[in-house]
């Protein structure tokens, strides 16, 4: 089953199973306007609080931008109403809902991922990228940064050095580049990026829910956390994961020499 809902015709959600795919509806180039960031915030509270999604894929439409990020002719109003802290809140409320969103966010980029639209592929927990992609955070030459979270994003998924080079220097990579520093996780073929994401969304959502959400909880917080606290959360989750129905299914299933069929509890 297969259902649509447009949001103010910005930004539109499509089920099919457990398998969300919210896309961005802002062409040519799908900007991050104030509007659709909050309708992304609302989108992914949303979607994180619907036990029937088990995967989320983040895309955006047309045949040009995943996202090129903010409008940059708000820029001298920014300056002039020095409300650039309040956008800098307002993105890390986006961040936030996407990367606290229960189940995994795979971002599929296809096209353009430059300032806030890439730092808003880096709250996604995978990334899928077409050959023809190109991935800059340019605002260095606008005398700023990144400010909605891509600063601390990455330098965790790419390290220190890749970090600043990326971030002091503006310029831009192209997908092999963003493979190799680990940027994206997969390039494939242009238009295919979509179609791959939702396939490893498919195979996501039908992992048991509970170890995957498990996973994703544990990884992050071994980003920050010290070792000691990370581990201590490990066995805890562990603990719990085993006491699960789908602990025993799967330990059933391998006994008997068949697939298991997860139940998601």
């Amino acid at each position: 089953m297969t259902v649509d809902d447009d949001t103010a015709g910005l930004l539109s959600v499509r089920r099919e199973g457990a398998v969300a795919t919210v896309v961005l509806q802002n062409p040519p180039l799908n900007i991050l306007t104030s509007e659709l960031k909050d309708l992304i915030t609302a989108t992914f509270r949303d979607l994180s609080a619907d036990d029937g999604v088990r995967a989320v894929v983040l895309t955006g439409g047309g045949e040009r931008a995943f996202s090129a990020g903010a409008n940059l002719k708000e820029f001298p109003d920014r300056i002039r109403r020095g409300s650039a802290y309040e956008v800098s809140q307002q993105g890390h409320r986006v961040s936030e809902a996407v990367r606290r969103c229960r189940c995994p966010v795979v971002a599929a980029i296809d096209g353009l991922a430059l300032g806030g639209g890439l730092e808003l592929a880096l709250f996604a927990d995978l990334r899928v990228a077409s050959r023809r992609s190109t991935f800059a955070l340019p605002e260095v030459r606008r005398g700023i940064f990144p400010g909605t979270s891509g600063s601390q994003l990455l330098p965790r998924i790419v390290g220190a050095s890749q970090a600043k080079r990326l971030m002091m220097f503006g310029d831009p990579v192209d997908a092999e580049e963003a493979l190799r520093i680990g940027l994206v996780d997969l390039v494939v073929d242009d238009g295919q990026a979509l179609g791959q994401a939702q396939a490893w969304a498919g195979t996501l959502a039908d992992r048991p829910a509970v170890a995957v959400r498990m996973i994703k909880r544990l990884v992050d917080t071994g980003a920050t956390a010290p070792l000691e606290v990370g581990l201590e959360y490990e066995s805890q989750l562990f603990a719990r994961a085993f006491g699960t129905e789908d602990a025993a299914e799967g330990a059933a299933a391998f006994l008997e020499r068949r697939d298991p069929l997860f139940r998601h509890r």
